[in-house]
Protein backbone atom coordinates (compact mmCIF):
# COMPACT_ATOMS: atom_id res chain seq x y z
CA UNK A 1 0.00 0.00 0.00
CA UNK A 2 1.31 3.36 -1.18
CA UNK A 3 1.36 6.31 0.99
CA UNK A 4 -1.77 8.38 0.96
CA UNK A 5 -0.31 12.03 0.64
CA UNK A 6 0.38 14.26 -1.89
CA UNK A 7 1.43 17.80 -1.25
CA UNK A 8 2.11 20.54 -3.95
CA UNK A 9 2.49 24.40 -4.41
CA UNK A 10 2.01 26.40 -7.43
CA UNK A 11 6.16 27.23 -7.17
CA UNK A 12 6.76 23.46 -7.56
CA UNK A 13 4.39 22.84 -10.64
CA UNK A 14 5.30 23.34 -14.42
CA UNK A 15 2.09 24.22 -15.38
CA UNK A 16 2.47 27.59 -13.93
CA UNK A 17 5.85 27.95 -15.45
CA UNK A 18 4.59 27.26 -18.81
CA UNK A 19 1.61 29.69 -18.28
CA UNK A 20 4.44 32.16 -17.63
CA UNK A 21 6.44 31.23 -20.40
CA UNK A 22 3.25 31.66 -22.64
CA UNK A 23 2.09 34.65 -21.34
CA UNK A 24 5.53 36.49 -21.52
CA UNK A 25 5.96 35.44 -25.16
CA UNK A 26 2.71 36.36 -26.32
CA UNK A 27 3.49 39.47 -25.10
CA UNK A 28 6.57 40.18 -26.54
CA UNK A 29 4.82 39.34 -29.76
CA UNK A 30 1.89 41.84 -28.94
CA UNK A 31 4.60 44.33 -28.12
CA UNK A 32 6.89 43.76 -31.54
CA UNK A 33 4.52 42.39 -34.30
CA UNK A 34 3.41 45.67 -36.22
CA UNK A 35 -0.61 45.47 -36.99
CA UNK A 36 -0.18 46.87 -39.82
CA UNK A 37 2.20 44.99 -41.36
CA UNK A 38 0.83 41.48 -40.19
CA UNK A 39 -0.66 41.79 -43.71
CA UNK A 40 0.22 38.92 -46.49
CA UNK A 41 1.75 40.83 -49.81
CA UNK A 42 -1.63 40.46 -51.39
CA UNK A 43 -3.25 42.70 -49.00
CA UNK A 44 -6.52 40.23 -48.44
CA UNK A 45 -4.91 37.75 -45.17
CA UNK A 46 -4.57 40.74 -42.99
CA UNK A 47 -5.77 40.57 -39.52
CA UNK A 48 -3.83 43.71 -37.32
CA UNK A 49 -6.82 43.07 -34.37
CA UNK A 50 -4.93 40.18 -33.44
CA UNK A 51 -1.80 41.16 -32.54
CA UNK A 52 -3.74 43.84 -30.09
CA UNK A 53 -5.93 40.72 -28.33
CA UNK A 54 -2.09 38.25 -28.39
CA UNK A 55 -0.96 41.44 -26.30
CA UNK A 56 -4.00 41.16 -23.99
CA UNK A 57 -4.19 37.51 -23.82
CA UNK A 58 -0.28 37.63 -22.69
CA UNK A 59 -0.34 40.33 -19.93
CA UNK A 60 -3.32 38.66 -18.28
CA UNK A 61 -1.74 34.78 -18.61
CA UNK A 62 1.39 36.39 -17.47
CA UNK A 63 0.32 38.13 -14.23
CA UNK A 64 -2.12 35.38 -13.24
CA UNK A 65 0.89 33.17 -13.25
CA UNK A 66 3.00 35.58 -11.16
CA UNK A 67 0.70 35.97 -8.98
CA UNK A 68 0.44 32.18 -8.36
CA UNK A 69 3.78 31.77 -8.40
CA UNK A 70 3.72 34.48 -5.66
CA UNK A 71 1.13 33.57 -3.48
CA UNK A 72 2.76 30.30 -3.60
CA UNK A 73 -0.94 27.99 -3.28
CA UNK A 74 -0.80 24.50 -2.27
CA UNK A 75 -2.53 21.91 -3.03
CA UNK A 76 -3.00 18.22 -2.07
CA UNK A 77 -4.22 15.39 0.31
CA UNK A 78 -3.30 13.72 3.31
CA UNK A 79 -5.02 11.12 5.69
CA UNK A 80 -4.66 11.75 8.98
CA UNK A 81 -5.32 8.12 10.67
CA UNK A 82 -4.66 9.90 14.32
CA UNK A 83 -7.36 12.53 13.53
CA UNK A 84 -9.26 9.97 11.45
CA UNK A 85 -9.55 12.82 8.75
CA UNK A 86 -9.14 12.70 5.17
CA UNK A 87 -7.58 16.45 4.16
CA UNK A 88 -7.94 17.43 0.24
CA UNK A 89 -6.30 21.27 -0.18
CA UNK A 90 -7.94 23.00 2.85
CA UNK A 91 -11.40 20.87 3.18
CA UNK A 92 -10.84 18.06 5.49
CA UNK A 93 -13.86 15.37 6.02
CA UNK A 94 -13.77 12.39 8.40
CA UNK A 95 -13.85 9.11 6.36
CA UNK A 96 -16.86 7.96 8.48
CA UNK A 97 -18.66 10.44 6.01
CA UNK A 98 -17.74 8.82 3.35
CA UNK A 99 -19.63 5.54 2.01
CA UNK A 100 -18.35 5.22 -1.80
CA UNK A 101 -15.68 6.22 -3.83
CA UNK A 102 -16.74 6.40 -7.66
CA UNK A 103 -13.62 6.56 -10.41
CA UNK A 104 -14.70 7.43 -13.92
CA UNK A 105 -11.77 6.70 -16.14
CA UNK A 106 -12.41 8.65 -19.50
CA UNK A 107 -10.72 7.21 -22.40
CA UNK A 108 -9.78 11.03 -23.33
CA UNK A 109 -8.99 12.49 -20.08
CA UNK A 110 -8.07 12.38 -16.42
CA UNK A 111 -9.75 9.98 -13.86
CA UNK A 112 -12.87 11.98 -11.77
CA UNK A 113 -13.19 11.15 -8.41
CA UNK A 114 -16.88 11.60 -6.58
CA UNK A 115 -17.05 10.92 -3.12
CA UNK A 116 -20.79 10.05 -1.64
CA UNK A 117 -22.52 9.87 1.48
CA UNK A 118 -24.42 7.13 2.61
CA UNK A 119 -27.69 8.61 1.88
CA UNK A 120 -26.08 8.80 -2.20
CA UNK A 121 -25.51 12.74 -1.83
CA UNK A 122 -22.36 14.42 -3.32
CA UNK A 123 -19.33 15.44 -1.00
CA UNK A 124 -17.97 18.42 -2.87
CA UNK A 125 -14.25 18.06 -3.40
CA UNK A 126 -12.21 20.12 -4.84
CA UNK A 127 -10.31 18.37 -8.08
CA UNK A 128 -8.24 15.13 -8.77
CA UNK A 129 -5.00 17.26 -8.13
CA UNK A 130 -4.65 15.87 -5.10
CA UNK A 131 -4.50 12.50 -5.76
CA UNK A 132 -0.61 11.16 -5.13
CA UNK A 133 -0.86 8.16 -7.36
CA UNK A 134 -3.09 6.35 -9.49
CA UNK A 135 -6.85 7.39 -8.59
CA UNK A 136 -8.22 3.54 -8.67
CA UNK A 137 -5.36 2.41 -6.60
CA UNK A 138 -5.98 5.48 -4.39
CA UNK A 139 -9.31 4.41 -3.72
CA UNK A 140 -9.13 1.09 -2.96
CA UNK A 141 -6.17 1.92 -0.90
CA UNK A 142 -8.24 4.45 1.33
CA UNK A 143 -10.47 1.91 1.76
CA UNK A 144 -8.41 -0.60 2.75
CA UNK A 145 -8.05 1.34 6.33
CA UNK A 146 -11.93 2.29 6.10
CA UNK A 147 -13.38 -1.39 5.07
CA UNK A 148 -17.19 0.36 5.08
CA UNK A 149 -15.86 2.28 1.89
CA UNK A 150 -16.97 1.16 -0.85
CA UNK A 151 -15.05 2.11 -4.94
CA UNK A 152 -17.07 1.57 -8.14
CA UNK A 153 -14.54 2.00 -10.96
CA UNK A 154 -15.84 2.78 -14.26
CA UNK A 155 -14.40 1.59 -17.26
CA UNK A 156 -11.29 -0.24 -16.17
Amino acid sequence: MRRLRQSTSSRRDPTVYGMLLVGAVFTYAGLTVDPAGNCDASGRQCAPWLVPIAFGMGIVLFFCALAMLVHARRWGSRLDLAARTLWWWDDAVGPGEVARIEVRRPEDSADLIFMYRADGTLLHFPSERGVPYDATQWARDLAAHFPHIRVDVDRE
